[in-house]
């Protein structure tokens, strides 16, 4: 790697190339000596269709329980310089647009898939969105 990367962001949909993704982030992150910072986006979209409860009230339950899985996961890592960044709207303009603006990212690390294999097919990979729309950099893992 030629840069420096001071500000990480890895999203996570709980597909295994996500969490793959998390386990490379974190070990840039302490190459770097730089900040991670983990995304998990609540696609409002979908939870709208799919609930009769109150939106917010969805939209809460989904972001507390995605931030007890990330910190979860995050116990396996000895890494402490972490942020959570739980959000809801559309994955693919928050992981290429808002959240990189917002926390000043300079390395976005994805994975090549993620859970929804039908969604890919019919209207693209969030993968591919946040490559070809992001302003920084983004690392693909496999």
């Amino acid at each position: 790697m030629l840069e420096t990367y001071k500000n990480i962001l890895v999203g996570l949909d709980g597909s295994a190339q996500s969490d793959r993704a998390l386990q490379e982030a974190v070990e840039v992150a302490k190459r770097n000596a730089g900040k991670l910072f983990i995304a998990h986006v609540v696609d409002d979209n979908k939870v709208l269709i799919n609930s009769a409860a109150p939106a917010s009230e969805v939209f809460h339950e989904l972001q507390e329980e995605a931030r007890i899985e990330i910190e979860h996961k995050l116990a396996a890592f000895d890494f402490k310089n972490v942020e959570l960044v739980c959000v809801v709207g559309n994955p693919k303009k928050a992981l290429a647009s808002d959240i990189p603006k917002k926390y000043a990212i300079d390395l976005i690390m994805i994975g090549a898939t993620g859970k929804h294999a039908i969604e890919r097919t019919l209207v693209g990979s969030t993968t591919a969105y946040v490559v070809n729309h992001a302003p920084c950099n983004v690392m693909v893992i496999k």
